[in-house]
């Protein structure tokens, strides 16, 4: 009769012993979003163009190259805490597998621990999702 209903998964790539999913993502109008999960948390990162006329400054250290070559770096390293999104601000305490992330909403401030290089880790997620390449070092983390 019917087909057995297909259960939706989130795509997920694993990163050391961390799983991160995509739960959306979005490209357009030169900006790309990618939307994940890492355990019960949620994060968006939003890479644009990094050079050419209205483009702002990039969030970190990241460059990245599109298959056409056109050059984007990290626009916003975003955190959802209460419903509310929170913007990366810097990387508050490293530790031997974690470290300590600085978010900021209006005045408000969120310290959350991740998963060590978890910046470099939004990075490469992007990488993967969008067929970016990253240019500012050789060395990808293992994934």
């Amino acid at each position: 009769m019917g087909h057995p209903a297909q259960e939706d998964r989130l795509k997920t790539h694993v990163f050391g012993t961390q799983t991160f999913a995509i739960f959306a993502r979005s490209e357009g109008g030169g900006v790309w979003m990618l939307h994940f999960i890492w355990g019960k948390k949620d994060f968006r990162v939003y890479l644009g163009r990094s050079s050419g006329p209205g483009t702002a400054p990039g969030t970190g250290p990241a460059l990245l190259q599109t298959a056409q070559g056109e050059a984007l770096n990290v626009r916003r390293l975003q955190y959802l805490y209460n419903f509310e999104w929170y913007d990366f601000v810097k990387v508050a305490d490293h530790g031997l597998a974690s470290e300590r992330l600085l978010f900021r909403r209006e005045g408000q401030s969120r310290n959350v621990e991740l998963p060590k290089d978890f910046y470099d880790i939004a990075v490469e997620l992007a990488c993967l999702e969008f067929n970016l390449q990253r240019t500012d070092r050789t060395r990808r983390l293992a994934s």
